[in-house]
């Protein structure tokens, strides 16, 4: 299975800006690790591979060093779980956004 048509790049075809990127970064970051152990552990892992890609792909673009970038994303992830443990529902909703924005990967 090939894991991504184009890393980094979102379905629309183009970079998203590092904030954006991050955000979802640690939105799926945050959903896979409340979601370890069920049956939807896989799908969540392919959400953070790609926004994973993606957010190091622009983070790479604005400068930012690696670790910094990972840094950023489990500071934000860390910070976000007790939201989505609650069922905030803006939090969800960005989830979700995010979610959709995922290309299909088994192609």
């Amino acid at each position: 299975m090939a894991l991504f048509v184009a890393p980094g790049v979102s379905a629309q075809g183009k970079l998203p800006p590092y904030p954006e990127a991050l955000r979802c970064a640690a939105l799926t970051h945050a959903a896979l690790v409340l979601g370890k152990g069920t049956p939807q552990e896989s799908q969540l892992f392919d959400h953070v591979i790609y926004w994973g890609m993606a957010t190091a792909d622009a983070g790479r673009a604005a400068g930012k060093p690696a670790k910094a970038v990972d840094a950023e994303v489990e500071r934000d992830s860390a910070a976000l779980q007790p939201k989505l443990r609650a069922g905030d529902g803006a939090t969800a909703a960005a989830l979700a956004g995010c979610v959709s924005r995922v290309p299909p990967l088994d192609k």
